[in-house]
């Protein structure tokens, strides 16, 4: 029985979002005592999707097939939280090049009311893309950052550029028919046939490694509420979720953050 091409699709998906939620999982594994085994799983894990990729435009070109019309949505969100990213990346660079009170911050953020990118509407997504645009090409804007104090953040602005440009493509690319059609479908499939079993191996592995430790949680949340049982078992919650950012504090350091907030007992 040939494979549905949005099962196919979920698969390649997959290979994007696995490892990062693995090096999550090791991080929090290895704040645990007596876990030598379990991290040796899941490093088999992470081994496993060595070498694994997906070509960068197959996804994009993929959501044009009429059968995938469906998974445009949510795909859509999942590249919108990456435009999200790349705006704080650049709010974080312009301030590092230029401190918090930039004229180039001033220039692209100063009463520019952002939405709440990562859960806004498409609308409203589309909306700040096109004012952001406005303000990174207009003529101060520019010439700033062609000064030497703010070309590190050149590379930045090109980035954001290229997730806006992903996720736009993803609702205004044509559909895609005939011949030209068929050949995507097939090159889906035979990515998938490639990716699926090294794929399930890493999730299953993790699953090994990480099962007796279900109630697993630090200040990063890296673990999500158990939520129903589900018919395929090489699950796990922080396969689910997305990685923690690394700057968080571990739960040793916590500690020590809330020994230096303690008062002190008068000498």
């Amino acid at each position: 029985m040939a494979r549905p091409l949005a099962d196919a699709f979920e698969i390649l998906v997959q290979v994007e979002q696995l490892g990062p939620r693995l090096e999550a999982a090791a991080t929090a594994l290895a704040q645990l005592a007596d876990t030598a085994e379990e991290q040796a799983w899941l490093a088999a894990a992470r081994k496993r999707l060595e070498g694994l990729s997906v070509k960068p435009d197959l996804l994009a070109r993929a959501l044009r097939l009429p059968e995938l019309v469906a998974m445009k949505a949510e795909r859509g969100k999942l590249l919108q939280i990456a435009v999200a990213d790349e705006v704080e990346r650049l709010q974080a660079a312009v301030t590092f090049a230029g401190g918090a009170q930039s004229p180039l911050l001033d220039t692209l953020f100063l009463d520019f009311k952002v939405p709440a990118l990562r859960k806004c509407s498409r609308g409203e997504l589309e909306k700040f893309c096109i004012e952001i645009e406005r303000r990174l090409t207009s003529g101060y804007a520019q010439r700033l950052l062609a000064n030497d104090r703010y070309k590190s953040v050149q590379p930045t602005v090109l980035t954001l550029r290229r997730a806006i440009g992903v996720w736009a493509d993803v609702f205004v690319a044509p559909p895609m028919h005939d011949a030209d059609a068929d050949r995507l479908r097939v090159e889906l499939l035979e990515a998938t046939t490639v990716i699926e079993n090294p794929v399930r191996q890493a999730r299953l592995l993790a699953q090994a490694a990480l099962l007796p430790y279900q109630e697993l949680f630090d200040a990063a949340g890296v673990l999500t509420v158990a939520g129903k049982k589900k018919a395929v078992s090489d699950s796990h919650p922080i396969l689910e979720k997305d990685p923690p950012d690394p700057l968080l504090p571990t739960a040793a350091e916590r500690a020590e953050i809330a020994s230096l907030h303690a008062p002190r007992a008068s000498a």
